[in-house]
């Protein structure tokens, strides 16, 4: 049973809709992590690392509705880790020697940042979509209301007359700034991860394929920008994404608060859409509450909240990769602002150095290595 409002059961779509919470439910996520493998498996084959079939083989069972997801909720509880039970299930699925091949020269978040990226790529155009259907509403309003009188007000006070449609056309310019920042910031925003351990790719390192080539590939395959250097600990494009859909959300929010002010009988100026059904209070029938807006309001103080998180990211994680930068709760700023406009590592600590330093990633067993071989070690050390 769901215990948030994103996904209850009764509030769900006062809060949210079913496409953008099917981009960033599990199911989609699980895919997205396989997506990656898959791409992977193939742009290491086309470079000749590996059997051409190998890759076809891993693509085929790189498939969500294949998996059991049972199996892989049980594998994270036994290992407290996100995704070498997903790793081993794939591995096991593919026939042949296939498996061998799954998930070489990277790590774990390199998938899982990657699966986040893809996830946002496939949410900027409803975002798009929404915040073009709000300007175009808001610039009809605006014109319908460019000399509908009301009164200014400042530090909350009555001032000089303006009129209703001046008020849109300051929400309609910072719309507009904010789509700017959004086509801007997809450059920098829908670059791929691909790094390895600790960012060398070292993985590939005694490879005859050059590790760079491999990662060119790969985020071709993935539609994705090439990153200059691993980016594990460096989340300022995540952040960036996140602090403009969170912008958007707040000006949704500014805009819900103040009708929500205009709505009041001592204003009555503005009212939210009415519509015969809509039920103010369950004691009081003649109230007509602002309760769409209340739901954008409320989700704007959430997304809020998210945006000092993404902050944090900047912040607070150590050295060449750390779980305390991988970004939370990226769907509620996007399910917020997509919402909002309706109502207007795998770590090897085996055969250790002198001094306890753990050996190099690329002093592991190279790609003749099977899957089940790095499994072992986790076994092992475990």
């Amino acid at each position: 049973m769901p215990a948030h409002v994103i996904d209850s059961i009764f509030f769900k779509d006062l809060f949210g809709t079913a496409a953008m919470r099917a981009i960033f439910d599990d199911h989609t996520l699980l895919q997205k992590w396989l997506d990656y493998e898959a791409a992977l498996a193939r742009a290491q084959a086309k470079l000749g690392l590996f059997p051409q079939a190998a890759a076809a083989e891993i693509t085929e069972q790189a498939q969500a509705a294949l998996m059991d997801t049972d199996a892989i909720k049980q594998g994270i509880d036994k290992t407290v880790h996100p995704l070498v039970s997903v790793i081993w299930q794939l591995s096991h699925r593919c026939a042949g020697d296939a498996g061998r091949y799954v998930h070489w020269g990277a790590t774990t978040q390199d998938v899982m940042d990657t699966a986040i990226v893809l996830q946002i790529r496939d949410a900027i155009p409803a975002f798009e979509h929404t915040l073009d259907a709000l300007h175009d509403a808001l610039v009809r309003l605006a014109r319908e209301h460019r000399a509908t009188p009301i009164a200014g007000r400042t530090h909350g006070q009555q001032a000089l007359p303006t009129t209703f449609g001046a008020k849109l056309a300051v929400w309609i310019a910072e719309l507009r700034r904010g789509r700017e920042r959004l086509d801007q910031a997809k450059p920098r925003v829908l670059v791929g991860e691909f790094g390895g351990a600790v960012g060398t790719l070292a993985g590939l390192a005694e490879s005859s394929i050059d590790e760079f080539a491999v990662q060119a590939a790969l985020m071709a395959e993935l539609g994705l920008g090439v990153p200059p250097i691993a980016w594990h600990t460096s989340r300022d494009s995540i952040v960036e994404f996140a602090l403009i859909i969170c912008q958007y959300a707040a000006l949704m929010g500014r805009m819900a608060h103040e009708v929500i002010d205009l709505q009041k009988q001592e204003f009555g100026e503005v009212e939210e859409p009415f519509a015969m059904g809509k039920v103010g209070s369950s004691t009081m029938p003649h109230k007509r509450n602002p309760m769409l807006c209340e739901a954008v309001l409320t989700l704007a103080r959430l997304c809020r909240e998210k945006a000092a998180t993404a902050m944090d990211t900047l912040v607070y994680n150590e050295h060449e990769r750390d779980w305390s930068s991988f970004p939370d709760g990226m769907g509620v700023p996007a399910r917020t602002v997509r919402d909002g406009p309706r109502r207007v590592g795998n770590h090897d600590a085996g055969d250790e150095w002198p001094h306890g330093l753990p050996r190099p990633h690329a002093a592991q067993p190279r790609c003749d290595g099977r899957v089940a071989a790095r499994r072992t070690r986790h076994v092992c050390v475990g």
